[in-house]
């Protein structure tokens, strides 16, 4: 019954845990006058859940420190107006509303025997994670009033570090509980594996040192998520209807109408690497009559393999940019796809409006404006991929078809078949075969939405260790685990690329590949400067520190989560080189150190008063500043 009730659960997942945060219920509705009474609610329907109401509200969270990491499209342009009173409240409902008041319920049929451990020791487990994050989103929330409505009607906040210590004794208790359960066999994450959940706690034991400054501890900490098979993620399947168990990025972008999500140009750009290395590299294969990039994709060593399994291009060419040619066997070439010999023949206003325009004067001479007679990224990348910049607010154009989609990793989408570089000579016979390999998404195309939400995975928690080393100045220990971070994530990424039935496996990344790219990422750091945070006139970093080599690849790693970018900004300002917002500061406003609470909460209880800015800083945070904010 068990596992029906799991796919019952997943219409709710589908219904309310997107891509924007929705308003509520409020601390005091906590009784349903539909639902049984806490001593007649079954126990496993009340875990099922908890561990629904959990992922939703890491989806809440992950979405904002994605969208301010960069790490996904973030579509509003004034920071308080995107941080304002939706910024938590899905997850702020799940944890008061739901999570909080199950615990009890089980907890009131676990009696003497103890025989409902391993419920409660995942369930606080889940509870203290949702709560860190909250503070670490707005500050100060309910801990000790905080779900007793008869005796606190109107619950006051808590002190945040109060609260911190609140969620660091529930870990507490989860590993006791956890160290007397019986197994369960049939939960959503772990299967009823004791041992995972263990390390699962133990690693929100680990995150909470790495925020709150204890280094050494962070580091030395053990019997956390260090390998693949303790990985803390959501599966998801490929039912389409009643319920859709597909994941929810799948669901939005593989429609009979089109994709329906914006990819971050700085994501895109980061991962398709240097044009000029394109330009000159593969130029070492001339006159091969090649009509698909086969090795000279692979020559390009700042080109991250996982591109191709994160990101499925619809097009071969992005309006105002190009697409990589192979001309007449004397190298590659940016050229219009058109071939009508006018640079400006590929622009198309209606699609992409920014391809008619110049970059905004505030991104004149950085990496984001407008360079080589090319779009700047702020607009448009090249070799096809379409998404939209930072801070990009416009209206929805007609380019359902054409912008770059989620590919097979992590929403079980497409994996990306479209050749980077085609040949000049056979170039109309290529446009129709082009045609039949890429073909825009449709509804059941790829994997079917099988994929993952990642929550913790061992990658992450390499990274992790690798900020703590650095620190403390040991440089050595942060290169070693950033080098096993990276692999961990290659693993998990290139996995997934045969849950696409219709990926050509020629495409698919090598073992050199993989071995090629993270070397150089590898000299990059041994060459970075290891504290140089110097800027040019622009307010540009000079050169990259070895923090900022770190935190892009930890950054590009945790695409699909994101929860923990936000707060690696605000703990080391890094990576300095993140793109600045499509206006400038002054119009965007400061970066956020916190959002708002939920406006809901706020009309309920007069005992939260709003803030009216983003500046209130979390106990944790020291005031770090990212120049590109």
């Amino acid at each position: 019954m068990k596992r029906i009730f799991k796919y019952l659960m997943m219409t709710v997942i589908a219904a309310g845990t997107m891509f924007y945060s929705c308003e509520t219920m409020e601390l005091e509705d906590l009784t349903d006058p539909n639902a049984l009474s806490p001593d007649l609610a079954d126990a496993d329907l009340l875990l099922n859940t908890i561990q629904v109401n959990y992922l939703g509200a890491m989806q809440d969270m992950q979405f904002n420190g994605a969208a301010l990491g960069r790490i996904s499209h973030m579509g509003g342009r004034v920071y308080y107006e995107n941080f304002g009173g939706g910024t938590v409240s899905g997850a702020w409902g799940a944890l008061y509303s739901g999570i909080l008041p199950d615990i009890d319920a089980i907890e009131l049929q676990n009696g003497e025997e103890n025989l409902l451990a391993f419920h409660l020791g995942i369930s606080k487990a889940m509870a203290a994670h949702i709560m860190m994050g909250l503070v670490d989103s707005v500050g100060d929330i309910p801990f000790e009033q905080a779900n007793n409505p008869t005796e606190y009607p109107n619950p006051a906040t808590s002190d945040d570090e109060v609260v911190y210590a609140g969620a660091l004794a529930l870990l507490d208790e989860a590993s006791s509980y956890l160290s007397a359960a019986v197994a369960v066999t049939d939960d959503l994450y772990y299967g009823g594996d004791t041992g995972n959940w263990m390390k699962f706690v133990n690693t929100l034991k680990m995150r909470a040192m790495l925020t709150t400054g204890d280094y050494a501890g962070a580091l030395a900490m053990t019997g956390v998520i260090d390998t693949a098979d303790a990985d803390m993620q959501f599966s998801y399947g490929t039912q389409e209807l009643q319920p859709d168990t597909r994941h929810p990025w799948y669901a939005s972008d593989y429609t009979t109408s089109g994709a329906n999500i914006y990819q971050s140009s700085w994501l895109m750009d980061i991962m398709t690497g240097d044009m000029n290395e394109w330009m000159t590299t593969a130029v070492a294969y001339p006159g091969t009559g090649m009509e698909e990039d086969g090795a000279a994709q692979r020559a390009i060593t700042s080109d991250d393999p996982r591109r191709r399994y994160y990101f499925y291009r619809q097009n071969m060419t992005t309006p105002g940019n190009s697409s990589m040619l192979f001309f007449n066997g004397d190298g590659p070439f940016n050229w219009p796809i058109s071939f009508g010999g006018d640079s400006t023949s590929t622009e198309n206003g209606e699609t992409l409006s920014c391809s008619l325009i110049a970059n905004p004067p505030h991104l004149d001479f950085t990496i984001d404006g407008d360079a080589n007679g090319l779009k700047g990224r702020w607009c448009a990348n090249f070799l096809g991929y379409w998404g939209r910049h930072h801070g990009n607010d416009e209206g929805t154009p007609p380019d359902n078809f054409t912008r770059t989609a989620v590919g097979v990793y992590p929403s079980g989408g497409s994996f990306d078949n479209m050749p980077d570089i085609v040949n000049y000579d056979n170039h109309g016979t290529l446009t129709a075969s082009n045609e039949a390999i890429k073909g825009a998404v449709w509804q059941g195309n790829g994997g079917g939405g099988a994929g993952i939400w990642p929550i913790y995975l061992s990658s992450y928690v390499h990274f992790m260790k690798a900020e703590a080393a650095m620190w403390l100045g040991d440089t050595g220990t942060a290169r070693a685990m950033m080098e096993i971070g990276m692999q961990h994530s290659f693993d998990k990424v290139l996995s997934m690329g045969s849950v696409d039935p219709e990926a050509d496996s020629n495409y698919f990344a090598t073992g050199t590949d993989v071995s090629d790219f993270i070397a150089m990422k590898l000299a990059e750091f041994d060459a970075a400067a290891g504290a140089d945070t110097s800027l040019d006139q622009f307010g540009w970093p000079v050169a990259k520190t070895q923090l900022d080599v770190l935190a892009e690849q930890y950054f590009v790693a945790m695409y699909g989560g994101g929860y923990d970018a936000w707060n690696f900004i605000r703990r080391t300002g890094a990576p300095r080189h993140l793109s600045r917002g499509l206006m400038d500061n002054a119009e965007s406003g400061p970066f956020p150190r916190t959002g708002l609470y939920p406006s809901g909460e706020i009309s309920a209880n007069p005992s939260i008063l709003q803030r009216q800015d983003n500046n209130t800083t979390v106990f944790w945070d020291q005031g770090a500043v990212n120049p590109a904010n």
